[in-house]
């Protein structure tokens, strides 16, 4: 395996975590502990913003110096996945910084809606980076 799919695995390991993390939270809010909802929601954004903007940017770029063929199944579907994962980052950082660690959960449940949104964009972002993955290692 070379550099640039170690870095490749590392970065879907970290996604699948942040993913996990968010699933913890969403049990989390179930149980009625909402602080340590936000607190992980926190974290998992966090970690999908370090890892677009240290591996993803970079990847994205090189991708379209390599390749502007928008016939390309390959560059349709980095698209996709580029702009739902950007997407659903823009809404996460809106989301947790609405909240800002307060303890009055009321502004959250305003946003429900925007919260499914944004889990929809980061799950199709995520499901289209897994079959980029294994088209790049070569599995599909």
């Amino acid at each position: 395996m070379d550099y640039y799919q170690t870095v490749a695995t590392v970065s879907l390991i970290l996604q699948v975590a942040a993913l996990c993390l968010i699933f913890a939270g969403l049990e989390l809010k179930r149980r009625k502990r909402l602080r340590q909802h936000g607190l992980a929601m926190l974290a998992a954004v966090a970690m999908h913003t370090v890892l677009i903007l240290v591996w993803m940017v970079p990847s994205f770029a090189s991708l379209f110096i390599a390749s502007t063929n928008f016939a390309d199944a390959f560059v349709v579907a980095a698209l996709v996945h580029a702009f739902s994962g950007v997407a659903a980052d823009a809404l996460g950082i809106w989301l947790v910084a609405s909240w800002r660690l307060r303890a009055d959960m009321q502004v959250c449940f305003a946003k429900k809606g925007v919260m499914r949104i944004t889990i929809v964009l980061w799950l199709i972002a995520l499901l289209l980076g897994i079959a980029l993955y294994l088209k790049i290692i070569q599995i599909l």
